[in-house]
């Protein structure tokens, strides 16, 4: 945390406002900190993606508190933020928490979750249709984490391997369409608003079967970074900030149209076909329960069983439970 003064890139810097009160009316703000504290909380999102709770935080957040996001493009910069303390709360799946802490490197722990499903395997249109189809082709795989496991579970299944009878290209979500779409590549494993873009446009179509591994439908947790964790009235702030922006964007489990339009058209810039289309394959999540504990788990046994790592790592060691129930 940071003082007030320094609050850093604001909420605009990723192209949101806060939320908007036009999109879902007047908020409701925490209490305040013990004896007005002011203090300014760093996270960060990734630009225009669906895992954005965190662009609403400051609709929610205590008075003297500020959110100060910054734009983010892999697991490894948000772990080496937390870490390094210039993050105070950021967004991973465990991949790379999970190798990290293999080398003594992970003090961060999860305090909630952030989001599920947004990612899919998309094929280009006339080319590819199945799993099947992969063989001999090049697909686009992001950073490293959990979404490439998730692939390569799949083409397990098919008989194939990344690597040998698949080609991956190492490219940054952001560049997907536009690689499938001049023929770089003939798929990509990606992430939403891309994903659906790349169906609404004509250009790809999607492979099934993503959600159907081990991993399921996981994708981000919230982690606090080791200075945090020493702040427990913050955390606990942080944690209610986060449940109350997941329920304004997905109330009940169910996506509200009208603050995902606020979102996805109005401050992300996507057409109302394909902010329509995309609502199926996304959803904001605060509880980090025992459905979300096993696909961790099946994560860390995925790792073991690519030989990424010897051993299944130490759960409990990436986990502050007491911030999961209010």
């Amino acid at each position: 945390m940071v003082g007030a003064g320094a609050a850093g890139l604001a909420l605009s810097a990723c192209g949101s406002s806060g939320g908007g009160a036009a999109a879902g009316g007047a908020a409701s703000a925490l209490p305040g900190l013990a004896g007005g504290r002011k203090v300014t909380v760093r996270t960060c999102v990734y630009a225009k993606n669906h895992a954005a709770s965190m662009l609403y935080w400051q609709r929610f957040a205590p008075a003297g508190v500020t959110i100060s996001v910054v734009p983010v493009t892999t697991t490894a910069e948000v772990l080496q933020g937390l870490e390094g303390g210039s993050l105070d709360f950021g967004l991973m799946a465990p991949y790379v928490p999970m190798l990290t802490q293999a080398k003594g490197g992970v003090h961060s722990k999860v305090v909630a979750m952030v989001a599920r499903q947004g990612f899919g395997l998309i094929g280009k249109k006339g080319q590819v249709t199945t799993i099947a189809d992969l063989k001999g082709k090049k697909v686009a795989v992001p950073p490293p984490g959990a979404q490439v496991l998730v692939l390569g579970l799949l083409l397990d299944k098919a008989g194939l391997k990344l690597g040998r009878d698949v080609t991956g290209v190492p490219l940054g979500y952001a560049d997907h369409v536009a690689a499938l779409t001049r023929g770089d590549v003939q798929a990509f494993m990606g992430s939403e608003p891309p994903c659906t873009k790349a169906v609404v446009d004509g250009v790809g179509v999607r492979l099934p079967g993503v959600f159907d591994t081990a991993l399921g439908d996981l994708n981000t947790a919230l982690w606090a970074s080791p200075a945090s964790l020493k702040d427990d009235e913050l955390c606990r702030a942080v944690t209610r900030m986060q449940r109350r922006a997941a329920e304004y964007l997905t109330p009940g489990g169910h996506n509200d149209d009208k603050v995902w339009h606020d979102l996805l058209v109005t401050q992300y810039g996507l057409t109302e076909k394909v902010a329509a289309a995309v609502l199926s394959n996304v959803g904001a999540q605060w509880q980090f329960d025992a459905r979300r504990q096993g696909q961790f788990q099946a994560v860390g046994k995925a790792l073991v069983a690519t030989g990424s790592l010897k051993h299944e790592p130490d759960y409990e060691a990436l986990y502050a439970r007491k911030y999961w129930a209010f």
